[in-house]
């Protein structure tokens, strides 16, 4: 080997001791503790809901009305083996007489939401003061926070059955429509 391959060699083994001593590596830990609290969190988007019948052709009936401006919003961490469920009722004022209000949900709008939002009940439920579930199986998610995100609900109020019709009367009257959002253990 001649001159410059010695030094090439020497060159390349003190690079590689050098290296070497500063590859060493000291370590030092820590306990963190990580905390998420469950919650669940529900708001609508205040959008007015106005049922107002038309009034007919001489002879007919009045037929029902629709409205669904009205959008639910939830934000949910759930504990363990848990689900929760969006239920509402008549808390205040009274259906009148001869008609029936009805509500469904449609699934969440996903533009802005994530996690397991779980599954509209597939029919209308005709409100009354009792809960009825509206959407099941809410596990850890958020719907957004815009107008429009969350779960939009159609309200229907109609005659709820031609031998009532009778008791239709000319009224202006409110009632009250609590959403709840509950936590239940899964199966």
């Amino acid at each position: 080997m001649n001159k410059i391959g010695k030094k090439i060699v020497v060159l390349v083994g003190t690079l590689l001791f050098i290296t070497n001593v500063w590859s060493q590596a000291w370590t030092a830990g820590d306990n963190v503790t990580l905390h998420i609290p469950f919650f669940c969190l529900i708001e609508t988007n205040y959008a007015p809901v106005v049922l107002t019948f038309a009034t007919p052709a001489a002879g007919a009936t009045i037929t029902s009305v629709s409205n669904s401006d009205l959008f639910i919003k939830i934000s949910s961490i759930v504990p363990g083996n848990t689900n929760r469920e969006i239920t509402a009722r008549i808390s205040s004022g009274t259906v009148p007489a001869g008609t029936a209000i009805t509500l469904v949900s449609a699934a969440c709008t996903t533009t802005n939401s994530g996690g397991e939002l779980g599954t509209p009940v597939a029919t209308s439920i005709t409100l009354s003061g009792t809960d009825q579930d509206l959407v099941t199986g809410i596990r850890t998610c958020y719907t957004g926070t815009g107008y429009n995100d969350g779960y939009q609900m159609t309200f229907t109020w109609g005659p709820d059955s031609p031998a009532n019709y009778s008791q239709i009367e000319s009224i202006n009257t409110n009632i009250i429509v609590v959403f709840t959002i509950t936590a239940h253990e899964a199966n």
